[in-house]
């Protein structure tokens, strides 16, 4: 019985020192030391971005894909090939060129077996920004890359972005992660997946500006499209000090121009124009805009603009809290 239970344990101590031995083999640490990306450019421009990064092996050896995901505004469409280009130089392991991962390969860490760019987006979000209409798109080397135990490497990454290929006047913070396709994005040890912002990236184009750097009292969803797509207006009511701050029942006040000259007012204060508190002091509604005007066959809903009331409808909040209103033009992408 009791060479059994020895010869258990020993089996047990073992099996542990493979697992802890599995576990170091696995892990690689990113270091991304440095982020080098213009801060302006006009819509339609390639950019490059720069990330120079360490990565070292715990023991090793390492042979693993290199993964590097970016975020950008999803009007860009990014994962279209023509628009984003991935290279890599290094001294030791040579140069090379990423390729779009699949949307069908599921993501190592995976929650639910989700797919990498969903994997970012739940881990990571939109970053500092302040607009959620953007999404992480993710890339891999073709093959693996090799190391030796406790080899450090040094590789500079550089990410070639078609920017503003909506045309549209943007203003935006970049974001980018590195990891491996094993060790994956985790919840907690960031060194396995550092991810970086860059500082806000002012694109000139046209129309009204899309700010995701800085704050809004309102913030658009999608933040192009057209009369016929369904409009998602989020409200911020404690952002800055307004007229309606800490009222609860908030209302949208809208009129809408049409492509034949008229304008259409809806201003009434009822459950049709009535903004939900999703959380404490935020507030949201989302409508069909050619229904909420009533707009007629053959009308077209070419601009927007709208303000946010209270109940009695005697105070109204519009832009930058002032007189003037929200507006929304509705275009195609």
């Amino acid at each position: 019985m009791i060479r059994r239970l020895r010869s258990s344990r020993k089996s047990l101590l073992r099996n542990l020192t493979l697992g802890m031995l599995i576990l170091l083999l696995s892990n690689c640490e990113f270091f991304i030391n440095s982020l080098e990306q213009p801060t302006s450019a006009n819509a339609g421009d390639v950019i490059t971005a720069k990330l120079d990064m360490n990565f070292q092996t715990e023991q090793g050896p390492y042979s693993k894909r290199i993964v590097v995901g970016v975020l950008a505004p999803r009007a860009w469409k990014l994962g279209q090939n023509q628009n984003v280009k991935i290279t890599y130089t290094s001294e030791n392991k040579g140069s090379g060129t990423l390729v779009p991962i699949p949307a069908s390969v599921v993501a190592a860490k995976a929650k639910n077996g989700e797919n990498w760019a969903t994997r970012m987006k739940n881990r990571f979000g939109i970053g500092p920004n302040y607009i959620d209409d953007m999404e992480w798109v993710p890339f891999w080397t073709p093959a693996n890359i090799e190391t030796t135990p406790f080899e450090n490497v040094h590789a500079v990454f550089s990410v070639q972005i078609k920017v503003g290929v909506d045309g549209a006047n943007t203003s935006v913070k970049l974001g980018y992660v590195v990891c491996n396709d094993d060790d994956g994005i985790g919840d907690d040890d960031i060194k396995l997946s550092p991810v970086k912002y860059a500082d806000c990236l002012e694109v000139k184009g046209e129309g009204d500006l899309i700010d995701f750097c800085n704050p809004s009292l309102t913030s658009l969803n999608p933040t192009k499209a057209l009369d016929n797509d369904y409009q998602t207006i989020s409200y911020n009511n404690v952002l800055i000090d307004t007229q309606l701050k800490g009222n609860h029942d908030l209302y949208l006040c809208a009129t809408a121009h049409t492509s034949d000259g008229k304008s259409i007012n809806v201003c009434a204060q009822n459950e049709t124009s009535k903004l939900m508190e999703t959380d404490p002091n935020q507030f949201q509604i989302t409508f069909w805009p050619r229904k909420l005007f009533n707009v007629e066959a053959g009308q077209t809903i070419t601009s927007m603009d709208y303000f946010i009331t209270n109940k009695a409808g005697n105070i109204k909040v519009g832009y930058g809290n002032t007189d003037a209103p929200f507006t929304i033009k509705f275009a195609c992408e």
